[in-house]
């Protein structure tokens, strides 16, 4: 989530702050106004801004003044500078705002959308720097998150190995046949985790691969569902699956597709607590399919259902401690890739509701089962 950009205007004479806030008012800028140098230095302290417009001619402190110090402090010394100066046969001024790291001098009157294309410029190159920041920060959150967690499986393949190694312990075939199915069960969940980073990196450069088939969703949501049951019940949820009486025949990934699935299910299973209920419905409208999942869950703050598909989103929040948080990211990715659509809907402490949308192809039908 990209924050709004601060733009700061300082100029001694109130008129000119407000006709300057005017016409650099924007709904993804947020405008910092100073009537001296003393003043501006004190929001400079505080902001972190994307451009400063500076009037040169200031009692007290002059623009040239204000922005030795800027260059001089390690918090604003790359804040751009476009100076303001009343317009002169001199070319000093000019000269010497370049000589003190201006970006440009603008000479009164200014021209409103000069100055406007300009302003626009610095705060799309400051907004750039803030998603770029925010994508690294990011990718160093979920890569720390997935070589924490990997160490849990790989301390359980390491310890279970070695012990079926050491001749000192002796072990019926039952015990060597469940160790066996320690070791596979820790390595299929190191392999999804590299999956999911995979799968980010192909969604980034639009090459996330796909084989449609022939393929009825109904068998592939059914056989989701029942993976999730023994998970489910151990939890104490109740997980139930209303598939109607269609049949939904299309071209699609099957693979992907019960990867789509199981992520859905998998988060709803993952976030509810002992008593709360996860349902499927999945009905034809139209030429299309249409699949719901439904929890009695914790649900998710207003804040951050505008977010949930963006890759890392989750890896990010405090209440995640184990996974990738590129599940839902991957989910929309397969949804995006079979002509699709996905949507989220929730509410605090009420449950959270996804409603997948994919297209139908003419296959002829059969029953389902």
């Amino acid at each position: 989530m990209v924050d709004k950009v601060k733009c700061l205007l300082v100029d001694d004479v109130e008129e000119n702050l407000l006709a300057l806030e005017a016409l650099l008012a924007g709904e993804d800028r947020e405008i910092h106004k100073a009537s001296s140098g003393t003043a501006a230095l004190e929001l400079l302290l505080v902001h972190d801004f994307a451009l400063a417009l500076l009037d040169i001619h200031m009692p007290t402190m002059d623009g040239f003044e204000l922005a030795e110090l800027m260059r001089g402090t390690e918090r604003s010394r790359h804040v751009p500078i476009i100076f303001i100066t009343a317009a002169t046969s001199e070319p000093l001024p000019m000269f010497r705002g370049y000589e003190y790291g201006a970006v440009d001098v603008l000479l009164k009157p200014i021209n409103p959308e000069i100055l406007r294309q300009k302003t626009n410029v610095f705060v799309q190159l400051h907004q750039q720097r803030q998603q770029l920041a925010n994508a690294v920060k990011a990718r160093e959150d979920v890569l720390a998150i997935v070589s924490h967690d990997m160490r849990t499986p790989l301390s359980v393949v390491h310890t279970t190995a070695s012990m079926l190694l050491n001749p000192k312990y002796t072990f019926t075939p039952q015990q060597i046949r469940e160790q066996h199915e320690r070791i596979k069960r820790n390595v299929e969940l190191m392999n999804r985790m590299i999956g999911d980073l995979m799968d980010m990196a192909n969604l980034r450069s639009g090459k996330l691969s796909i084989d449609p088939k022939p393929t009825i969703i109904n068998d592939v949501l059914r056989e989701a569902v029942a993976a999730h049951e023994a998970p489910a019940r151990d939890k104490g949820l109740t997980l139930t699956y209303d598939a109607g009486t269609d049949v939904m025949p299309a071209d699609a990934d099957r693979a992907r597709l019960m990867q789509l699935f199981q992520n859905l299910l998998g988060n709803a299973v993952k976030f509810c607590k002992a008593g709360d209920r996860v349902s499927v419905l999945s009905r034809t409208r139209g030429n299309h399919a249409i699949i719901e999942f439904s929890d009695t869950g914790p649900g998710i703050a207003a804040e951050d259902l505008p977010h949930i598909f963006d890759p890392y989103y989750s890896a990010s929040r405090k209440h995640q401690k184990t996974g990738t948080g590129l599940g839902l990211y991957i989910s929309k990715g397969i949804v995006d890739a079979h002509g699709g659509q996905i949507r989220c809907g929730s509410e605090p402490g009420a449950g959270t509701s996804f409603s997948v949308t994919l297209p139908l192809s003419a296959m002829p039908a059969r029953a389902a089962g």
